[in-house]
């Protein structure tokens, strides 16, 4: 039998569990271990509470078989757990034991008793919810209704550092201290040279994410955009990678182009569209009278700025109920009835996170990585029209700590898209986290080591 070394953090949970604490919090910074304490929690469960079975529970699919599932895998797998891909549950021969996983996604069409755990019967009254940050107090409501035919009900939800944290809200109400630490919890699984490289974050970006010191959001969401991201007397050179960012909608699209300015280091917006209530079609007309794709610079009418790029929205995917083909597949028309390119779109659930998205472009601007024109900055504002101008200067949180939709953030949209492509992995604590060397026969995890004896 193997036994595990856990950080400060991973005991806690497995204390807490020991003590059959109702509720278990958990808000840690990155790289804390908290998946790998998910999945030790779920082998303490099967021992003490043999033939029974539990839930686990992460806000998408991608996002359980890219970083779970693994995780899983690593420590479940050889201890001879089997997994039943189309139940979605794992089995441990030894104990008796079972995990029912799922991802809690309900389309807001439908509703609140048509979710994902309806019909699961959990005999260990145990619940473990992955990205609470991502997640509402329903998924926890929905979780508890499952857990009525075990012993003892326990939740334990882990997340990242968001202030007035719900899961850390229901825990307190509930009499039950909430577990809070720092990526500083598994320094000895994660290397100086990252911690390092998280100096390099804005303050109050690693104030949160490492230290698990979250500020409540005040005022605009992009206060890192300043006077000095507006630029005099630039002009575009043909030889500058050019790129395009669109968000899709016949009602109001809206389209930013913009080039890279090696000088400067820096993609300069130098025009933006926002049209309203036209065609894909059309909208590739209003794009090439400004721009034209430079493989294809022989039939441009006149000189335009060369499109090397592009990104869009992955809504665009979807085929038109009209049409039956997808916006995606309507700009890769010749011009002029499409732009002649290939456009780029990602469903990884990380990166198209609302919130990480607008984390990424607080801390582009931050870095100055984007920069607009005086003229396109101020035709924002005469514009009657959506315009990024004015997105930025409305953009605000609201008094859920949510960004508010107002009508104007289209723009901001585009844009952001544009960075979770571009500028995702913009500094080095964004690569795959440091691991010290194993040594004897620890094996290398997020959050332990194991040796066998």
């Amino acid at each position: 039998m193997s036994t595990l070394e856990l950080n400060e953090l991973q005991r806690n949970i497995i204390s807490r569990i020991r003590l059959e604490d109702k509720i278990i919090a958990a808000r840690c910074g990155w790289g804390s271990g908290k998946t790998s304490a998910l999945v030790f929690a779920l082998l303490f469960i099967s021992k003490i509470r043999p033939n029974s079975s539990s839930l686990l529970v992460t806000d998408t699919n991608p996002r359980y078989n890219s970083v779970l599932m693994p995780e899983m895998e690593k420590w479940l797998g050889p201890l001879g757990w089997t997994y039943n891909h189309t139940l979605r549950k794992w089995d441990d021969p030894h104990s008796g034991s079972s995990v029912w996983c799922r991802s809690y996604y309900r389309p807001g069409t439908r509703d609140a008793t048509h979710n994902p755990l309806e019909g699961l019967n959990i005999t260990s009254g145990v619940c473990l919810i992955d990205e609470c940050q991502t997640l509402s107090a329903e998924v926890a409501h929905k979780a508890l209704g499952r857990l009525r035919a075990g012993p003892t009900p326990i939740l334990l939800l882990v997340g990242l550092p968001v202030s007035d944290a719900w899961w850390v809200q229901m825990a307190e109400q509930a009499g039950c201290a909430p577990l809070l630490f720092s990526s500083y919890v598994n320094e000895a699984n994660l290397s100086s040279e990252w911690f390092e490289a998280t100096k390099l974050l804005p303050h109050e970006e690693r104030e949160a994410m490492v230290m698990n010191k979250p500020r409540p959001p005040t005022g605009l969401i992009y206060q890192e955009f300043t006077e000095s991201h507006i630029i005099d007397g630039w002009e575009y050179q043909e030889s500058m990678t050019g790129r395009i960012a669109i968000d899709w909608g016949f009602r109001k699209p809206s389209v930013l182009i913009m080039a890279y300015d090696e000088q400067l280091g820096a993609s300069v917006i130098c025009a933006e569209i926002n049209p309203t209530e036209v065609t894909t079609e059309e909208l590739a007309r209003l794009i090439l009278s400004i721009a034209w794709p430079r493989s294809m610079k022989d039939s441009a009418p006149s000189p335009r700025i060369w499109l090397d790029h592009g990104v869009a929205d992955k809504a665009g995917k979807a085929r038109n109920d009209q049409t039956g083909a997808s916006a995606f597949r309507a700009m890769r028309a010749a011009p002029p009835r499409g732009l002649g390119m290939g456009l780029r779109a990602t469903t990884d659930p990380i990166k198209t996170d609302v919130l990480n998205g607008i984390q990424r472009l607080k801390r582009a601007f931050a870095s100055r990585k984007y920069l607009i024109t005086r003229e396109v900055w101020e035709r924002g504002e005469m514009t009657a029209n959506n315009s990024l101008r004015k997105a930025l200067m409305s953009y605000g949180w609201d008094s859920k700590e949510q960004p508010k939709k107002d009508g104007r953030e289209d723009p901001l949209d585009a844009l952001r898209y544009d960075c979770i492509t571009w500028n995702w992995n913009d500094l080095e604590v964004d690569a795959r986290r440091y691991v010290r060397p194993s040594i004897e026969r620890k094996v290398k995890t997020g959050g332990s080591k194991l040796r066998r004896f």
